[in-house]
């Protein structure tokens, strides 16, 4: 038996055709107007998910680069700290040599122990330095002064005993990559003797006679310590390099993830234009074709 379209089913249909047209344009217009082709995860849900997977990962490269960021400085304050003790070490170094002389009377090498009380002082000084409060040679005890002096009835600095401990502190800059920021002040300075060692060289040049042989085996300890702040100098420059260069290849990544999102989420302006011209005309021959069937239904009803 033929089927029978009727009126109401045509009009009906012609409609539900209508509003399809109209929900397509308003879905393009609304793609054009947020430039993004997934507005919403029912609008691809397989790039939806590779959307939010991107963005993790983008959020992680982001974190990495913070990291990175924060130990740059750190490691860059750290290394220009020990710049200034390799300075003091250096100018220690040279009246050592100068209070070696035989010609020297125990005036004159009295005199150079006073320049050797004061670099002291100063070598103190810079091995409690803070970074922002943080205490750079304490270990992980941070908010700790990393060294206490115990002084004379004088106030001359008799011996210097360390607050710190000698803990690692790393930050991640990659997938299971870490690296140390700090430099524990006991594996530097106290386990190389050079507090004790400067405040020996300067009481040896107080003393009323002076013993040579027992000032030289001092200077030799005196250049482990410093051939020990060389190398650790060495050693935070060359992470400085690592930092930069870690630096950059996270920027890069990050911009390819960026591109990927892009490429995955954005719209397409150009295809989007095409398409709702398209739409248009189409929704313009729906208009046309509705107002035909409406029309006639409606005539017929006079009739």
């Amino acid at each position: 038996m033929p089927f029978r379209v009727t009126q109401e089913s045509l009009s009906r249909t012609t409609l539900s055709n209508i509003k399809l047209n109209y929900k397509k344009m308003q879905e393009i217009q609304e793609k054009l107007s947020s430039g993004k082709q997934i507005n919403r995860p029912s609008d691809d849900p397989s790039g939806t998910r590779k959307v939010l997977g991107l963005k993790a990962e983008e959020f992680q490269v982001q974190q990495f680069l913070d990291n990175t960021e924060t130990a740059k400085e750190q490691i860059n304050f750290t290394s220009n700290t020990l710049e200034s003790i390799q300075d003091i070490f250096s100018k220690i170094k040279e009246l050592t040599i100068q209070a070696s002389n035989d010609t020297l009377g125990q005036s004159e090498r009295k005199i150079i122990s006073g320049e050797l009380d004061e670099l002291l002082e100063s070598v103190l000084q810079n091995a409690n330095t803070d970074n922002n409060g943080r205490y750079i040679f304490s270990g992980t005890k941070t908010l700790t002064s990393a060294f206490t002096a115990t002084r004379d009835s004088n106030g001359n600095i008799s011996s210097v005993s360390y607050n710190g401990n000698n803990e690692e502190i790393k930050y991640q800059i990659g997938p299971n990559t870490f690296i140390q920021v700090n430099l524990p002040g006991g594996k530097l300075f106290q386990d190389n003797k050079a507090f004790s060692t400067l405040v020996s060289l300067r009481d040896s040049l107080k003393a009323s006679t002076f013993d040579s042989t027992a000032f030289s085996n001092l200077r030799n300890t005196l250049d482990t310590a410093t051939n020990a702040l060389s190398t650790e100098i060495t050693r935070f420059g060359a992470k400085a390099n690592r930092l930069e260069m870690t630096t950059n290849s996270l920027e890069n990544s990050q911009i390819a993830l960026k591109e990927l999102i892009s490429y995955t989420e954005d719209a397409d302006v150009a295809s989007l234009i095409m398409d709702l011209k398209h739409q248009e005309n189409v929704l313009q021959s729906s208009l046309k074709t509705g107002a035909m069937v409406i029309q006639s239904t409606l005539l017929d009803f006079l009739r």
